[in-house]
């Protein structure tokens, strides 16, 4: 179930010191032994307690959440790492990214409408785990990495034109999430998809009849 009132331009924003936004939803991913171990807050870790709290929890609890868009900022790039090189010596690409306020203020806003979703829900206990602390790749959190090789409708301001074919070589098309200039509310996979279908499109009946630039800087 998933609530889509509250993503992108969705909603009123004034006041909020924040924009963009994103959809809050309920999933289940079926109940593996393994990884749905839900137990309440001060239950040991190990031990005959631990294992009948999480008897007692399973199929008995469940879990919301937000998954909110990030905005372009200036201190989020891809550059060429200066130590790190591929196997034949050539700089491996790094990545340089944290929140800015704007994600925390958006976080924290889709927060409190599932804290309030919760609360309605009337649950025996709740936990609400909010964003805090810089970004880390390390706990799954269903990153879509955006960026690197935008599209626009200039060459200085961007990589590729709007079939996704590189300013600099025409006979180069490049398609992925790279082409996204930030990452939406919602996963990237089908737009990407769609644009891939079009840049396929544009190669098919025009490039291959005319090679060269299919939009002139």
């Amino acid at each position: 179930m998933v609530i889509d009132e509250f993503n992108g331009d969705n909603f009123d924003h004034t006041g909020l010191g924040f924009i963009g936004g994103g959809y809050l939803a309920q999933m289940q991913t079926n109940g593996r032994p393994i990884e749905s171990q839900p137990t309440p807050e001060g239950t040991p870790s190990w031990g005959a307690d631990y294992k009948r709290a999480v008897r007692e929890s399973y199929n008995h609890s469940t879990s919301i959440f937000a998954h909110g868009a990030v905005m372009s900022h200036r201190g989020n790039y891809l550059d060429l790492d200066p130590t790190y090189t591929d196997a034949y010596g050539r700089p491996l690409l790094r990545m340089t990214f944290d929140f800015t306020d704007n994600e925390y203020r958006m976080s924290n806003y889709l927060t409190d409408r599932l804290v309030e979703i919760a609360r309605a829900m009337n649950p025996r206990e709740m936990k609400v785990n909010r964003r805090k602390g810089p970004y880390s790749i390390v706990p799954y959190q269903s990153t879509h990495n955006t960026g690197g090789h935008i599209m626009g409708d200039n060459p200085r301001e961007s990589v590729t034109n709007r079939y996704n074919q590189s300013w600099d070589l025409p006979n180069l098309f490049v398609t992925g999430a790279g082409n996204f200039p930030q990452n939406p509310g919602y996963n990237p996979t089908g737009t990407v998809a769609a644009l891939a279908y079009h840049t396929a499109q544009a190669i098919r009946t025009q490039y291959l009849r005319n090679p060269g630039p299919l939009v002139q800087a």
